[in-house]
């Protein structure tokens, strides 16, 4: 049976969450306070271990949103099956043209989602993305570990893919619906982070349009510097992303 999708918004929020519970009330204050011309759906994937998360959330928001529960068994992050399993549930559920993908920290900010998707509907483009290396960007607290690694992917993927693409690693994206069909079904090759690189280079190799927007990134946890166990396997996966999407 084919299910009624929910009707009438200009945009849907897909924000994975992992332990957040004290980020959700900040998030939403920010998203109301920013957004308050527009009818949007947020959706929430949930990785958790337990379920204070998908409590306050369902205390905080009132309507149009959605908890997507997710049974995490990986001990390394897998933030991009969970954004995969976001977008899927979106384009099932939810009449929309448009997906923004956010963090839930508020290290991007929710005041930058409306010139992203106004840009999404004035040009062109399939896919816009909220640059740390814009020239107006403003980007704070950042750990030195977190920096290499950025500018490292960025810096090599410019000179082997698309120097137009000014940031590849940030994960504060705006796609067209008709871009997000085409990318929903296919395999999964890294469940990590990584994955929305190679998700990129998807879209970059398909000819999709992009660009980008200045946005403030604003670095808020304290605990954000990479361990050295999710360093190496992410190194790994960098290459072999590399190699895949290069050579094959």
């Amino acid at each position: 049976m084919k299910v009624k999708k929910l009707t009438n918004f200009d945009f849907a929020i897909l924000i994975p969450v992992f332990h957040n519970k004290d980020k959700i009330k900040p998030l939403k204050d920010e998203i109301v306070k920013y957004l308050s011309k527009y009818e949007y759906f947020v959706c929430f994937v949930d990785d958790s271990s337990d379920n204070e998360t998908k409590i306050e959330i369902e205390k905080t928001f009132s309507n149009n949103f959605h908890v997507l529960k997710r049974v995490k068994k990986e001990k390394f992050s897998t933030r991009f099956s969970a954004s995969l399993d976001g977008f899927k549930w979106i384009n099932n559920n939810v009449d929309t043209n448009y997906i923004v993908e956010i963090d839930s920290d508020l290290a991007h900010h929710p005041k930058d989602i409306e010139n992203g998707i106004e840009l999404l509907k004035s040009s062109n483009c399939d896919l816009v993305i909220g640059s740390k290396y814009h020239k107006e960007s403003v980007v704070k607290n950042r750990k030195v570990s977190r920096i290499f690694i950025s500018k490292f992917i960025t810096i090599i993927c410019k000179i082997l893919f698309n120097k137009n693409v000014s940031d590849y690693s940030n994960t504060f994206r705006f796609y067209k619906l008709s871009l997000v069909e085409n990318f929903i079904n296919r395999e999964i090759v890294f469940k990590s982070p990584i994955g929305h690189l190679n998700n990129l280079l998807f879209i970059i190799k398909s000819g999709y349009q992009i660009k980008d927007i200045p946005t403030s990134y604003i670095e808020t946890d304290a605990e954000s510097a990479i361990r050295t166990s999710s360093l190496a396997r992410y190194l790994i996966e960098f290459i072999k992303c590399i190699i895949f999407n290069k050579f094959k």
